[in-house]
């Protein structure tokens, strides 16, 4: 089914060299003072009763963007740690994550720079098996590869998970507003590597601000329909966090 709506939302919204600087500009002039994080009602909200600390909530709480990597690099259980939160637990149709009509169209790909053994590579994860298929072209060095994602680090991560829509598994049978199917599904991704990096302590960072046709053309993926989700980039946190988390790391 055709889909142009969404497809002229996609290339307006995508980054090339014609439009990063402008999209740099307005990011960095925005008043982040100011920004507006909750609805205000008159009425002071009738508080809920506490909840027992789960699992989840407890990766919850910790979960945050921690774009200072250390040195050194990341354990091959480490990444198989994180991709095992987007695994396809029970089947190819019953990930660890909705998808509308159970269609998953989000793919995971990954850029290693430095994890233990994998050198610099470029992988696709199959998320049936819990494996990666290693891609005929090799990775491009950090210092190539920044510029094409735009996001402020310091230090080198390890990795990039990068996330791949191929919006038609959902379009075909929702038209448009499958569209908008394949973004709430990229998000429920996101969302797993960021508590799978939290429980790890792991740091990690989303990139949003990846150039489109570079990664795809990296992946070999303009011509199967693919378009850029986001990235994830990980590593080693410069400053590891303490508790009970850190301790059992050291154990390992």
């Amino acid at each position: 089914m055709s889909t142009p709506l969404f497809d002229d939302f996609w290339l307006a919204s995508q980054l090339d060299r014609h439009n990063l600087a402008g999209f740099a500009r307005r990011a960095s002039a925005f008043d982040a003072d100011h920004k507006q994080l909750r609805l205000d009602y008159p009425d002071a909200p009738a508080l809920l009763p506490p909840t027992p600390a789960t699992a989840l909530e407890r990766a919850a709480r910790r979960r945050a963007s921690r774009r200072a990597f250390g040195p050194g690099g990341l354990a091959v259980s480490d990444m198989a740690g994180l991709l095992a939160s987007c695994r396809a637990w029970g089947g190819a149709e019953h990930r660890s994550y909705p998808s509308a009509g159970a269609s998953y169209a989000v793919e995971l790909f990954v850029v290693s720079w430095r994890v233990a053994g994998w050198g610099r590579r470029l992988s696709y994860y199959d998320a049936v098996d819990h494996g990666l298929v290693t891609l005929p072209d090799p990775a491009p060095g950090w210092d190539e590869a920044a510029p094409q994602i735009n996001v402020s680090v310091s230090g080198e991560p390890a990795a990039m998970i990068l996330a791949v829509i191929f919006a038609d598994r959902l379009t075909a049978k929702y038209g448009e507003r499958g569209g908008r199917f394949a973004l709430l599904e990229a998000g429920a991704a996101m969302q797993q590597l960021s508590l799978s990096a939290a429980h790890l302590d792991v740091a990690g960072v989303v990139a949003g601000g990846l150039v489109d046709a570079y990664w795809l053309d990296l992946l070999g993926l303009r011509r199967a329909g693919g378009s850029l989700g986001f990235g994830y980039l990980v590593g080693p946190p410069a400053e590891p966090r303490t508790g009970f988390s850190a301790w059992w790391r050291r154990r390992r």
